[in-house]
């Protein structure tokens, strides 16, 4: 390496590079600008679909903005970069402008979007001028940089062509390739690195960063000013203008229809991708970077032979016939992809591991799909370039092709949006834009038509093309595929017994209604079920129908005067329908993002008619948050029943911003519900939903519809209070609960699992990740991955019918009494309560034939069990060890499962002067260890108490009553101070004793929640 050397002003300056290195530096400095430019993209996407919603038109409009801007920028510095003396330079000075505006737009976007939902919007009148007032400053927020990041590619393009002519589609070619590559990548990097590392604010300032050191970089080695451009040869000045000429016009109009057509096979290649490998941001971000990847690798290959070849033009038209064939078959491997899918499901082990290679193979799958026509696509933009400069049209070609290509991908992303898909589907859709793609083609090829040979070459892109488009038509779309959800379970097919009554790809997602051979009819969205209902009379209910009968009910009967509810998520129209049940009632707004939802869900038909025909349903396919915030009078109830957390958007309705949100639209009085899923999720997640939920509201609550299914119940400003069914039992509802397992108040009140305390207390259990915003999108992030490991959210679940009575020590719960446990019940707790009444019945030498039926095989051998083991303990013939250890378990285990599902007047008999023992002279500690169950089932909190202290201060000799009845000491103790509310003295009384104690199951669980509640 050479030295430096002084120059005549003192200061020092490094040789110059070679002509090899300043364009390989210039190239590479492009990657990184193409990294920087996607990241914004990706993130632009989610802070705007935050503004504007996740509607269709909203998600058309977020890519409309950026690739307007970008169309802008590039047809303004198409005509004014012709003056300039060094583009590179000032393409360094465009990266640095965009860098401060991307480091400085998370403050500008939140102080706007604050100003917008708390003042702006409230105060207009109409829906048209709160959408319009929302586009304009979306618009305003992006645009400055879009339009910047539009002049990039133009000047860089333009600078080079300058410094090193004679090689423009070599130049093209490469600063294309190195553009997409970079943007694949950052496509990639964005959400899964960044995103989680430093969420969306982090991520911007990564990518103004970056900014940064591209225009360091491209200001440091464009130091020598760049030669005069060249004039063109011709002997007569060329037309610039469309009108006077033909070539002009053919080619800006071929690259606006090419533009047009790739970016509707984008979206309709991840629109058919997602329902065979899910909704997911992961999924969407990896079928994106394929795309990319495509356009990035036909933009190497095209390097070199834009420059050799003849006849660009020609050349092109026969890239866009290869285009538009590489789509249309691209449908014969999409009809493998679910056996593909189902077949990774299937192999792969439900791990973190097994995620990765999951992620992967779908990665595969799209790169199959997308890459043969998106690397053709990515041969495009240089060819129609080439064709211009070699016509003397001069570098503002450059800038003109990419504007036009530009706004022909706005038209393509509209026109699929919101007519094409609708209308025609996804696979006809694709198809029209294949048709558009071989008919530019084919056009291309009719007019350089020069020789006979040239003639055949036509022929033979017409007759390629012609059986393309017959065999694509002939492909099928098995809607029990489309609508199988094999991402899920891993079939690819739902069985042949099955029937699809409903189909629909709708503007935001594609939509089915199955009856399935149970009899239950289910909707989903792109293959994931979203409400299940039986359809066949006498059956018993589908697994759903409680949950969204509670979702109406339950809020209806804990507000005195709900006159306006608003409902968030339409599904099956079920819980619309129960809410209207409720003659109190005046008005009920159901606002759902997707329309064909609406059309799908009348396959319910009568169960769901209110939602339908009622005059106070108000059906509104609008973004909820939009909705709300321009209502002017508030919300008696609002109920949020959305989709899985892990769909890509659907977190942001779990976010903490959105829970700041809510009480700003809801009366005094009012009450918020929200639903969350215990599956396909683990208790860190559902920790960060309650992190964001509990800070926002003053008292919640939580119930259980089933086992996987928790209704949370907020008030903003007062208390919950108990619910009163009394009304609604005596009305139209009540025929509709009583099928599903609502009968009374009683068994209503069974299913709350969760008071407050409860709530913050799991939250600071499991708080080891971060409340889910939608700056830091935990739920978007992370939920697809617990999804495909199959975790459950078992805690509340299990405090619910496991281990002792906690819920009933904490005031949150009593069992069962007066009412008797129904025989089908989705709730576990009934199904365990109904065991317990037959497990008690027998010890006292009662029948118990009344509740064994449903219970399955042999439901008493547990009592059998135990009074057998009784009956050797009692004998006078020594016993060995083992015989203790199996009945200290029994006995610890029988306990569980009957003490809390029974008063105490059940339980005379059982543990209360028990009349299943054969004697009395049990072995030592025995008569302990009964006592401490005795008092247990009394409810004598001082007895426990007293009791328990005495076992932990001097336990028995007899080690397996220790190692079973220890911590069953543990947690009376904790639950006497629990009931009592002191709970600086569990805390104490936990640091006494619990360093002797080992706690196993549902008693750890116990114990680690009511220290964390004792932690408030």
């Amino acid at each position: 390496m050479q030295s430096p050397i002084r120059n005549n002003k003192g200061s020092f300056a490094l040789n110059r590079l070679s002509p090899k290195g300043l364009r390989t530096g210039l190239l590479a400095i492009f990657v990184l600008s193409g990294f920087a430019g996607l990241i914004y993209q990706s993130i632009w996407s989610h802070y705007l679909g935050l503004f504007l919603g996740h509607a269709a038109y909203a998600q058309a409009l977020v890519l409309a903005i950026f690739m307007g801007g970008m169309a802008i920028g590039a047809a303004w510095i198409a005509h004014a970069g012709q003056q300039w003396r060094n583009l590179i330079r000032g393409y360094a000075i465009i990266e640095a402008v965009i860098g401060v505006l991307g480091l400085l737009f998370h403050y500008l976007f939140t102080g706007v979007a604050s100003f917008s939902y708390e003042a702006l919007i409230p105060s207009l009148s109409s829906p048209w001028a709160i959408d319009l007032v929302r586009w304009f400053i979306a618009a305003a927020m992006i645009l400055p940089q879009t339009i910047m990041l539009g002049m990039t590619f133009p000047l860089m393009s333009g600078g080079l062509i300058r410094r090193f002519s004679g090689s423009d589609g070599d130049t093209l070619g490469g600063l294309y390739f190195t553009n997409s590559i970079g943007a694949a990548l950052g496509a990639l990097v964005a959400v899964f690195v960044l995103l989680p590392w430093v969420g969306l604010p982090g991520a911007m300032v990564v990518a103004g960063v970056l900014n940064f050191v591209v225009a360091a970089l491209a200001w440091w080695l464009a130091r020598e000013p760049e030669p005069v451009p060249q004039q063109p040869s011709h002997t007569t000045p060329v037309h610039q203008s469309l009108r006077h000429n033909p070539l002009l016009r053919v080619v800006l109009v071929g690259t606006a229809l090419s533009g047009a057509a790739s970016f509707v096979y984008e979206i309709v290649w991840i629109r058919m991708l997602s329902m065979a490998v899910g909704s997911t941001m992961h999924a969407f971000e990896l079928m994106l970077a394929s795309f990319i990847a495509g356009i990035a690798f036909g933009g190497l290959w095209i390097r070199k032979r834009a420059d050799r070849t003849a006849n660009p033009l020609r050349l092109v038209g026969w890239m866009q016939i290869c285009m538009g064939i590489a789509a249309l078959m691209s449908l014969a491997v999409y009809a493998n992809a679910f056996s593909w899918v189902g077949w990774l499901i299937q192999s792969l082990a439900p791990t973190e591991g097994g995620y990765v290679l999951f992620n992967l193979g779908t990665a595969s799958i799209a790169i199959a799909i997308m890459l043969p026509a998106a690397f053709f696509a990515g041969t495009t933009l240089p060819l129609f370039t080439v064709t211009l400069l070699r016509a003397g049209l001069g570098e503002r070609a450059i800038g003109r092709i990419y504007a036009w290509n530009t706004l022909g991908a706005i038209a393509g992303v509209f026109v699929a949006i919101h007519v094409l898909i609708p209308t025609l589907g996804l696979k006809l859709t694709l198809c029209a834009a294949a048709f558009l793609d071989l008919l530019i083609g084919l056009v291309l090829l009719r007019r350089e038509v020069e020789s006979p040979r040239a003639m055949r070459g036509f022929g033979l892109g017409f007759a390629l093309a012609s059986l393309a488009l017959v065999v694509a038509l002939r492909i099928p779309f098995d809607p029990l595929l489309l609508a199988s959800g094999v991402f899920r379970h891993g079939n690819p097919s739902l069985s042949k017994e099955s029937t699809v009554l409903y189909m629909r790809d709708g503007k935001t997602a594609s939509v089915s209604v199955t009856a399935l051979p149970s009899g239950i009819v289910a909707i989903a969205t792109n293959g994931k079920p979203d409400a299940g209902v039986m359809m066949r009379e006498g059956s018993p209910p589908a697994t759903d129908e409680p949950t969204m009968a509670m979702l109406g009910s339950l809020p209806l009967a804990l507000h005195a005067q709900p006159e306006r509810v608003g409902v968030i998520g339409f599904g099956s129209g079920l819980t619309t329908h129960t809410i209207l049940g409720d003659a109190r009632v005046g008005r009920v707004d159901t606002v759902e993002i997707e329309s064909a939802m609406v059309a799908g869900a009348h396959a319910f038909g009568t169960r769901v008619e209110r939602a339908y025909n009622d005059p106070r349903s108000n059906i509104v396919i609008d973004d909820a948050k939009t909705y709300f915030a321009g209502q002017k009078q508030k919300y008696d109830i609002i109920i949020s029943e959305p989709s899985n957390p892990w769909i890509s958007g659907v977190g942001t309705l779990f976010s903490k911003e959105f829970y700041q949100f809510i009480p700003r639209q809801m009366s005094k009085d009012g009450l918020f519900v929200q639903w969350v899923q215990l599956y396909e999720i683990d208790a860190a997640l559902i920790s960060s939903i309650l992190g964001g939920l509990t800070p926002a509201f003053n008292d919640y609550g939580a119930w259980l519809a089933n086992y996987a299914d928790m209704l949370i119940i907020a008030s903003p400003h007062g208390r919950i209070g108990q619910p009163d069914f009394s009304h609604l039992l005596k009305g139209p509802l009540r025929a509709e609960l009583e099928h599903v397992g609502l009968a009374s108040e009683e068994q209503i009140a069974f299913r709350k699992v969760a008071d407050g305390r409860v709530l913050r207390g799991l939250a600071r259990l499991h708080g080891t990740k971060p409340v889910n915003s939608d700056y830091l999108p935990v739920l978007g992030l992370e939920a697809p991955k617990t999804r495909f490991t199959k975790d459950q959210a078992t805690d509340l679940p299990d405090l619910a019918h496991l281990g002792p009575p906690l819920l009933e020590a904490l005031g949150v719960r009593k069992p069962l009494n007066k009412v008797a446990p129904s025989a089908h019940s989705p709730f576990p707790p009934e199904t365990a309560s109904r065991l317990a009444r037959a497990m008690a019945a027998d010890l006292r030498g009662e029948s118990a034939a009344e509740w064994t039926p449903g219970l399955g095989a042999q439901p008493l051998s547990a009592t059998i069990l135990l009074k057998n083991l009784a009956s050797t303990l009692c004998s006078n013939k020594p016993s060995d060890q083992q015989q203790h250890l199996e009945f200290a378990a029994g006995l610890r285990q029988m306990a569980d499962r009957t003490i809390t599902f029974l008063p105490s007047t059940m339980l005379e008999g059982v543990w209360i002067q028990p009349k299943w023992l054969p004697c009395k002279n049990l072995p030592e500690g025995y008569a302990a260890a009964l006592g401490l169950l005795e008092s247990l089932s009394q409810r004598d909190y001082a007895a426990m108490q007293k009791r328990a202290v005495a076992w932990l201060e001097n336990p028995p000799a007899n080690p397996a009553l220790r190692h079973e009845f220890d911590q069953v000491a543990l947690s009376h103790l904790l639950l006497a101070y629990a009931h009592q509310g002191r709970w600086k003295e569990l805390a104490e009384m936990e640091s006494q004793y619990g360093a002797n104690v080992r706690s196993q199951g549902i008693y750890q669980k116990q114990r680690m929640l009511l220290l964390a509640m004792a932690h408030e």
